[in-house]
């Protein structure tokens, strides 16, 4: 996960501990709303995104205005992207980590199984 965490800081201009968050509430997105057999099999590829999901996915959302409000309640997609918000990125950042996340993914695993997962979850497909 390092190398991810160094090309997403990189990309998307952020300090490494925000990438590395960032990153947690995109792969806690794919694991909680993405088809359950094609996200694990995804995830058991990718050694430590589980555990940067469990550490930053649930509950991520600490902001306030209404992207912190929608946090708590708004799954999927919207759900991730105001957690992100809430966590400081702008939206070209949000952009920039889910593409490089999914670039990442398609490098290590392959881009069937990154595509397959990316289109179980409804505005994730953009990011392929």
């Amino acid at each position: 996960m390092e190398e991810l965490i160094g090309r997403v800081a990189r990309v998307a201009k952020l300090d490494p501990r925000l990438a590395e968050k960032a990153i947690g509430i995109i792969v806690h997105l794919i694991r909680t709303h993405g088809d359950a057999a094609k996200a694990k099999a995804l995830l058991d590829m990718l050694p430590g995104a589980e555990a940067l999901a469990d550490m930053h996915g649930k509950g991520a959302s600490s902001g306030g205005g209404l992207m912190g409000l929608l946090g708590g309640s708004v799954g999927g997609l919207m759900g991730a992207a105001a957690k992100l918000q809430a966590a400081g990125l702008s939206m070209a950042q949000i952009r920039a980590t889910g593409t490089e996340i999914l670039g990442f993914a398609q490098e290590k695993v392959g881009k069937d199984l990154v595509k397959d997962v990316a289109a179980s979850i409804p505005g994730l497909s953009a990011y392929v």
